[in-house]
């Protein structure tokens, strides 16, 4: 059973004919109609310990926190308008449990242009505790950029940002509660940080960055690679090859059945060519760190034998940001866009996954997008919807799958 569960229903109809490639973001966010009604669901993660899943949204009046209660099918806000301020756009991704104190942690995104930076002080790293419902700002990791993703180890007491417009990694000392710059991991002309990055049980922190090839106007053949960094060295490993491609021949099972002619969307992104860009990660907690890139390619690195495995080309209309694993170790993912949005099972070691063909609703909705998912106590799984132009974006939910 497919269900839209809807915060918002604000629909819109002007994207095309006004706004896309025409309007600043000033004046986006100057029209209270998109600025009140348009919202994202960009992160979630369940708490099994409530019943209930955290929502990390795209809300520009800094409406960013929400907890969904599963059983009553209530959101409730969680106030974070009390801190932000009207920079604090989005939760992008990720919102992430510590085990070991009970909260939450994510980071503040933007959506304003250049020309307002220095009036921006830059991304929040937060801390929610759900029992008191207290915020904690731990830093702004960089002066007046914004942070688009953070990977945790918490128990080494380290939190890394992937930091936006500009590229950087940052760590995040939780002891002593400082911030170092580690890296740049960017060219000029791309953006090639992960959407997530993840750490391993060793303690490395895993992401994707840009070969500079300074000295040429071609791009390499492989323009955007894999790198891994552990904190107890302090150092990077570089590597030279990146995420599998749609062209890749050798492949780990075969391509799941389409049941309809599914374009790429090139339209819809700014990842036009298939280049290795990484839209998820999740980590199987041993060896195994699955991957989705931007032209819907799922792969597989081993972080052992240090090398990547392609799976399969699971989604045809491109984007699979949305990874994740239940208990048992089943993969699930999502992605798509412009509503050719799907979802599949696999099993890793079984020679084929099942797939979703089309996500809708009793009512004929479907998400435009999928940008994250969680998988509830009792195998529900949700689908975060962003980047809808036509209306608000709904959280949905996938029961017997």
């Amino acid at each position: 059973m497919i269900r839209s569960h809807i915060l918002l229903n604000e629909h819109f109809d002007n994207w095309q004919s006004e706004i896309e490639g025409r309007w600043s973001y000033r004046r986006l966010y100057d029209d209270e109609h998109w600025r009140k009604g348009w919202i994202s669901f960009d992160a979630i993660t369940w708490s099994a310990e409530e019943k209930a899943l955290y929502c990390g949204l795209n809300a520009m009046e800094g409406d960013l926190l929400y907890r969904f209660h599963a059983d009553e099918e209530r959101f409730e806000s969680l106030n974070a308008r009390q801190w932000a301020d009207k920079f604090d756009s989005k939760v992008h991704r990720c919102l992430l449990h510590n085990p070991n104190d009970g909260c939450f942690y994510f980071g503040t995104s933007l959506l304003h242009d250049i020309d307002q930076q220095h009036e921006a002080p830059g991304g929040k790293l937060m801390r929610f505790d759900p029992r008191s419902g207290e915020y904690t700002r731990l830093a702004i990791p960089f002066p007046h950029l914004y942070i688009q993703s953070i990977a945790a180890d918490f128990e080494r007491g380290r939190i890394y940002c992937f930091t936006y417009p500009a590229e950087f990694v940052i760590c995040y000392d939780m002891k002593s509660g400082t911030c170092r710059n580690l890296a740049y991991i960017t060219n000029a002309t791309s953006l090639v940080q992960p959407h997530n990055g993840v750490v391993d049980a060793g303690g490395y922190l895993w992401g994707t960055c840009a070969e500079t090839r300074a000295f040429d106007e071609v791009a390499g053949e492989t323009p955007v690679r894999l790198f891994r960094y552990h904190p107890d060295t302090d150092r990077f490993d570089w590597f030279d090859f990146g995420l599998s491609r749609k062209a890749d021949k050798r492949q780990l099972i075969p391509d799941p059945v389409q049941e309809r002619d599914i374009p790429f969307h090139s339209d819809q992104t700014r990842h036009k060519e298939d280049l290795g860009f990484c839209d998820a990660m999740v980590y199987d907690g041993d060896r195994y760190i699955y991957a989705g890139t931007t032209a819907g390619v799922l792969c597989r690195i081993d972080t052992r034998a240090l090398k990547v495995d392609k799976v399969a080309h699971v989604i045809p209309a491109g984007r699979l940001p949305a990874l994740a694993l239940d208990a048992g170790g089943t993969l699930y993912g999502a992605g798509g866009i412009k509503g050719d949005t799907q979802l599949f099972k696999w099993r890793p070691g079984e020679d084929k996954m099942e797939l979703l063909d089309r996500i809708e609703d009793d009512r004929g909705n479907r998400p435009a997008r999928i940008h994250d998912m969680a998988i509830g106590s009792d195998g529900v799984i949700f689908l975060a919807e962003n980047d809808n132009h036509k209306r608000s974006s709904y959280l949905w939910s996938v029961k017997g799958f």
